[in-house]
């Protein structure tokens, strides 16, 4: 993103495409910064990445599908 565009952040409450990490298996240990997944934002950004939060971490239970 250029230096200087504002762009709005995600909508909270839209439901959103959700496509899981490929790398990312039930019982992994996760931590702030690991992508979990991605979805389409817009044509400027193709891909969002959905990240664990700072000081977060923990281990993979369950991986919702596609869609």
């Amino acid at each position: 993103m250029p230096r200087g565009v504002d762009v709005p952040s995600l909508d909270q409450y839209k439901e959103w495409d959700w496509i899981p990490s490929s790398t990312m298996k039930i019982g992994d240990l996760v931590a702030g910064g690991d992508v979990l997944g991605t979805t389409y934002e817009n044509d400027l950004f193709n891909e969002h990445r959905i990240m664990v939060p700072p000081k977060v971490y923990g281990r993979v239970v369950d991986i919702m599908p596609k869609g």
